[in-house]
């Protein structure tokens, strides 16, 4: 039998999130200039909130499954990914991720001018 427990990944993560797809689907929308700077704000944010005062984030659960049954992680995720992740934020979107409110068209504008390959 190859089932999966039923929410057995629920005792991991920050209701439902992790940090590290947070990072990954922050790079995601940065590489893509997506307007929507809260919700970019949002996830930079989560990964700050998450981050250890020892510099570090926590690890949680498992980063991938192979053969359905073996379970694997990657220790170095949980702490390259974010800091990638908030390098590229700032480097696409600048200021406009310190703003609060409405920031659609500043952060089209931000975007269209940071050119970054």
């Amino acid at each position: 039998d190859k089932d999966y427990a039923q929410e057995g990944m629920k005792a991991y993560g920050d209701d439902g999130s992790g940090v590290v797809n947070t990072s990954w689907a922050l790079m995601a929308l940065s590489m893509a200039k997506c307007p929507d700077v809260d919700a970019v704000r949002r996830g930079v944010k989560y990964l700050m909130k998450r981050q250890l005062p020892s510099g570090d984030w926590p690890q949680e659960g498992i980063s991938g499954v192979f053969n359905r049954s073996v379970g694997i992680t990657y220790t170095a995720y949980r702490n390259v990914f974010p800091i990638w992740a908030m390098g590229r934020c700032r480097e696409v979107y600048g200021a406009a991720l310190d703003q609060t409110g409405d920031s659609t068209t500043t952060a089209t504008a931000n975007a269209t001018t940071n050119k970054t390959d």
